[in-house]
């Protein structure tokens, strides 16, 4: 085949036993795709346009760090794309909404890239996906694949009240002012969590200096909506 050319089944191919735990919490399945190494190197490939910028309006975005989002479309979803969704569904319906779901049709991944040397005290601004009086079972439902090879970090829960979200301004917070970390979900190569977005949530860098010239931090995002 062309080296242009390639097949979204067997880029995104799961690999053949995904075990998935559920922790605190948090479903983990380790090891979820067949090749990982192939989509990081896909990703490597392509461009990343910038995510939530504007040039009309001010940002940190450009100054102390990159934030970008790759959305990937599926033009033509396959019955094996169809297969893998429903098999992750169908691990979600044994803890949390028992009825079907919506997604987006597309491989969406965020590129974070930090400009400086921020001190961990600074993290991604916490932010919820669904609100935060809704039931686990009423909630959207998180995906996450961490698909870069520093594997810092993870994902943080925090404790407290919502704050009104700005990251379109600054993706950076110092989010001990107002937050107690209640967990970090520690990343690693190619692992899934899935966990519900009503709890204030962020990306969480350990070390900045991993993520730094030639680094990216990639995360592959999805969010099942449940269907009333």
């Amino acid at each position: 085949m062309n080296d242009r050319v390639y097949s979204n089944d067997t880029l995104f191919r799961f690999s053949e036993k995904l075990e998935p735990r559920m922790e605190d919490g948090v479903i983990y399945i380790d090891n979820l795709y067949e090749n990982p190494e192939a989509i990081y190197d896909w990703i490597e490939k392509q461009d990343l346009p910038l995510w939530k910028y504007s040039e009309e309006r001010q940002s940190r975005n450009t100054q102390d760090y990159l934030d970008c989002r790759l959305i990937h479309k599926i033009g033509f979803p396959t019955r094996l794309y169809d297969n893998q969704m429903h098999m992750l569904t169908n691990i979600c319906r044994q803890h949390w909404w028992n009825g079907n779901y919506r997604w987006d049709e597309c491989y969406e991944f965020n590129a974070f890239q930090s400009l400086e040397n921020h001190d961990k005290t600074i993290q991604h601004y916490p932010h919820i996906d669904s609100a935060l009086d809704s039931l686990d079972r009423n909630s959207v439902i998180n995906c996450i694949v961490y698909m870069d090879k520093e594997a810092n970090g993870g994902t943080a829960i925090y404790e407290g009240t919502w704050v009104t979200n700005e990251e379109e301004k600054n993706l950076l917070y110092p989010v001990e002012k107002l937050f107690d970390v209640k967990k970090v979900i520690p990343a690693e190569f190619n692992r899934l969590v899935m966990f519900p977005g009503n709890q204030l949530h962020g990306g969480y860098i350990e070390d900045y200096s991993k993520y730094m010239g030639d680094s990216w931090r990639y995360t592959q995002v999805t969010f099942f909506h449940p269907e009333r």
